[in-house]
């Protein structure tokens, strides 16, 4: 089985807006690259001989940063993030790949275990795997096969609605409920337990 994960990524200048009332433009701009720089590693580490990791940005800068990581970067077309993401299950389409991975590019405490678990308990014969975040509201990563078995539903309530999605097409749903899937790194609480667990030293 041929994968792809597709890490979606607005691009550095835009990244962590969210945390504007704590951290500088540029501190901004750095932990973004960090964030991306671990996912995107952590990825990387994770494939298989014949899998591939895919950044999809509007941000051509992004290909600095991912391709001497093994990654490669295409450029969104557009805005949106379900827009970016189904040019790049377009793609996958078009390349014939077997399962389609999404994860986020700011998960601080991925790690390959997490992603193998994604993957490893979707069904053989079909279906849907999704990890939730903390809240239970949000996805934080998103397994299919095959790789058009639903539409992308991310954005306010995504958790919720691709469950529907599944249930709608009638592909079997996996829940993925881990630690490194579930902490993405969005408000000032967020960074603050990040420094509180000593993991951003």
């Amino acid at each position: 089985m041929r994968t792809r994960i597709i890490v979606p990524h607005r691009g550095l200048e835009s990244a962590k807006t969210r945390l504007a009332s704590v951290l500088s433009h540029e501190e901004r701009v750095l932990l973004g690259e960090r964030l991306l720089r671990h996912v995107v590693g952590t990825a990387v580490a994770s494939l298989g001989p014949d899998d591939e990791l895919m950044v999809i940005s509007p941000s051509r800068a992004l290909a600095d940063i991912v391709g001497p990581m093994g990654a490669s970067l295409s450029i969104q077309n557009g805005m949106g993030l379900n827009e970016g993401l189904e040019q790049a299950r377009q793609a996958a389409l078009d390349a014939r790949v077997d399962i389609l991975v999404v994860i986020h590019g700011d998960l601080p405490k991925l790690t390959r275990a997490d992603i193998a678990a994604l993957v490893r308990t979707l069904p053989p014969t079909g279906g849907v795997t999704i990890a939730p975040d903390r809240a239970g509201s949000g996805t934080n990563g998103l397994a299919m096969l095959p790789i058009d078995a639903i539409p992308f539903r991310f954005g306010k309530g995504s958790f919720a609605a691709h469950c529907a999605e599944a249930e709608k097409s009638g592909w079997p749903l996996v829940a993925v409920n881990r630690s490194g899937l579930a902490f993405d790194l969005d408000t000032p609480d967020d960074l603050r337990r990040w420094l509180e667990m000593g993991d951003a030293a």
